[in-house]
């Protein structure tokens, strides 16, 4: 076998050193687009996730999100749970936050919206709510006549402004009316319209929390989620065991929980072009390896004789073609790893700019590249090993006649 081994080497090598250097480097050129296609997209889409996800935890659900058990509506005992989560070591901050439906008008347009009652001090630990007021400033502590409204809702986005209804440029300073879900009507003062360039912010409102008590008529300590935000990121499964250890009966989520489902619906269509991409791009590449060592063992049938009649075993002939794929290969994934990387370094540079200030890095995943190496490979064996395996079977005369 070791014998079988060196003389295929020996053969491969000869080969390659015969063969034409333009038709190699263009064999290269189309394997590395082939290793790209397997790896770019995903990384791009890596990207996404965490660009979605961040989103998640900066604005509805923070780190870890704690919201009623069963049928309830309300947390009915929130400072408790705030007073035990805030014990818990690792946790950096908490608050409550109360989301209700309602409408908005403004000069005769209606909006449907969620207003979320919060306690704006503590925002400032827990979201990036306070730090996109495009206009205006933030809640303050005795806010109890003012609103924050999204820029989507008041007509002033830059980003979304011809998809949704809004109110009409409304401004700063404007005056809104509230028509809570239970029918209660409220006159607001706009005293900053949020931009998150992100729907689930840009399409709601704020208002303080002791407002949406007032509202609907709550008792103290009532709220509809307590969001946590932790000191290291990625123990959030360590974080949601530890407050459940700390006596919270409440359903505890972390953000990827709850933003699972809706990530996966955003990124399911690109998901499906993955895929199909990679499927093609597979075939794309074994075809190619096939056709071309068909092609080279077409036209060096009567070699293929010869050295059979010279005492050189088929299985030193099939691993001659077998070395051959596996060097064009890799070669291939060679330059496309440097080809991907220059490319995953300029975009980290440069990341890819959507809705104004969303940005796109693509994220490097190591296993995905061996991945790729390793199925690449495999393939090159299979397609170099079929066509050779093939001819070797053949009768020695009948190779040296080529037919």
């Amino acid at each position: 076998m070791i014998d079988d081994i060196r003389v295929g080497a020996l053969i491969a090598s000869s080969s390659i050193k015969r063969g034409n250097k333009k038709t190699l480097l263009f064999i290269v050129f189309v394997l590395s687009l082939i290793f790209m296609n397997l790896v770019f997209l995903p990384s791009m889409i890596g990207g996404m996730t965490v660009l979605f996800t961040g989103i998640m935890q900066d604005y509805p659900y923070g780190d870890i999100v704690i919201e009623p058990t069963g049928d309830n509506t309300y947390i009915n005992n929130a400072d408790n749970v705030l007073q035990k989560v805030r014990a818990v070591e690792g946790v950096r901050a908490a608050t409550k936050r109360l989301d209700v439906g309602a409408s908005i008008e403004h000069k005769q347009n209606v909006v449907g919206v969620t207003v979320t009652g919060v306690v704006p001090t503590e925002e400032y630990e827990i979201s990036q709510y306070p730090y996109i007021i495009k206009e205006g400033d933030f809640l303050g502590e005795l806010s109890r006549d003012e609103i924050i409204i999204g820029s989507i809702i008041s007509g002033t986005s830059t980003t979304f402004g011809e998809i949704y209804d809004d109110l009409g440029e409304t401004r700063v300073g404007s005056l809104v009316d509230v028509t809570y879900s239970n029918g209660v009507k409220r006159t607001y003062k706009v005293k900053g319209i949020m931009e998150g360039n992100f729907e689930l912010v840009d399409l709601n409102a704020m208002v303080h929390y002791k407002e949406i008590e007032d509202v609907y008529g709550l008792d103290k300590g009532k709220a509809t989620s307590v969001v946590v935000r932790i000191d290291e990121p990625g123990t959030e499964d360590e974080m949601k065991a530890k407050i459940r250890e700390a006596g919270v009966n409440e359903q505890v989520f972390t953000w990827a929980d709850k933003s699972e489902t809706l990530i996966r619906q955003a990124l399911q269509s690109l998901g499906a072009i993955d895929v199909m991409s990679k499927f093609v791009g597979l075939i794309v590449g074994a075809a190619l390896i096939l056709i071309i060592i068909y092609i080279n063992i077409l036209n060096r049938k009567k070699e293929i004789g010869i050295l059979k009649a010279v005492g050189v075993t088929p299985r030193s002939i099939v691993l001659s073609y077998t070395f051959l794929s596996m060097f064009y290969v890799s070669l291939g994934i060679f330059a496309g790893l440097i080809l991907y990387l220059s490319l995953m370094f300029y975009f980290q540079a440069n990341p890819v700019t959507f809705y104004g200030t969303m940005q796109i890095r693509p994220q490097i995943d190591v296993m995905l590249i061996i991945q790729s190496i390793v199925t690449m490979l495999t393939l090159s064996v299979i397609a170099g090993t079929l066509p050779a395996w093939s001819v070797s079977k053949e009768s020695i005369l009948k190779a040296i006649w080529g037919r």
